[in-house]
């Protein structure tokens, strides 16, 4: 089969778990095309030529992130096979029953999701001190069996089996009426913190790996690093500086840079 694979990632852990999706199918002699998505994929010409897709990404306050349902409009369903994976770092909320059910208002057919934990990227750089005790706890939270998942959810699109969108979760109702309500008042799912990003210029070595890797191309070189308004709070680009150059006001000072996905 020749299958299409189109993951968001910000820190990286998604792009992990792609990785891996993509060799083993490979391994099982499909063609496999994995492609990172970003507003500049998204508005150049999509290739329509596959048989089976794969979307995968991170939950981001129990949703996936518009840029993929804005793939997904973009797209010709076609009753095509259309398979799921995402990584989260506590709970998922409805995230994947959404993103499921949108794939059926625009023709495609589900067969398979999977969800995998892994180390919250946000809470990481947020909350936790380079080698504390909270970056070790933190870091030791995911998924213990990824690969055997990995297994399961290609033995399942292979079958092309019809998948169930799954059931909205017990704690949903809990959710909407308290979480959010002080999430948004602590710092509006994140969105507090657009406006506060920064590049220090004395260790800013301009590799440019923050400007090439934003999904949405907030970031710009212009005798400076300058970041706009269009923030998905991904935190690619401040995870991913060589020289840790980019906070968040002072917010980020000192805290752990997730750099490369590490398992404890």
């Amino acid at each position: 089969m020749k299958i299409a694979i189109r993951y968001y990632s910000g820190a990286g852990n998604t792009k992990f778990v792609a990785k891996k999706i993509t060799k083993a199918l490979k391994q099982n002699s499909h063609r496999v095309s994995s492609v990172k998505v970003s507003e500049e994929s998204n508005r150049e010409g999509i290739d329509d030529d596959f048989d089976v897709l794969g979307i995968g990404f991170p939950i981001y306050f129990r949703e996936a992130p518009e840029l993929l349902f804005d793939l997904l409009k973009r797209m010709e369903g076609k009753k095509r096979p259309v398979f799921f994976f995402t990584t989260k770092g506590l709970y998922s909320g409805d995230a994947m029953k959404n993103i499921m059910a949108f794939s059926v208002d625009q023709n495609f057919s589900p067969v398979s999701f999977a969800e995998f934990f892994m180390p919250g990227t946000d809470f990481l750089i947020l909350f936790a001190k380079k080698d504390s005790l909270m970056e070790r706890v933190l870091k030791r939270i995911h998924s213990r069996d990824i690969d055997k998942k990995v297994a399961e959810l290609i033995r399942k699109v292979e079958g092309a089996l019809p998948a169930k969108t799954p059931r909205q979760k017990w704690y949903t109702d809990f959710d909407e009426r308290v979480v959010k309500y002080f999430e948004n008042k602590y710092d509006n799912h994140h969105r507090a913190y657009i406006g506060q990003f920064h590049s220090n210029p004395e260790t800013c070595i301009e590799c440019m790996k923050c400007v090439n890797g934003c999904p949405r191309h907030n970031i710009v070189l212009d005798g400076h690093i300058d970041f706009g308004e269009s923030c998905d709070v991904c935190f690619n680009c401040i995870h991913n500086c060589p020289t840790d150059a980019i906070d968040i006001g002072k917010i980020t000072a000192g805290n752990v840079r997730y750099k490369k996905v590490e398992l404890l």
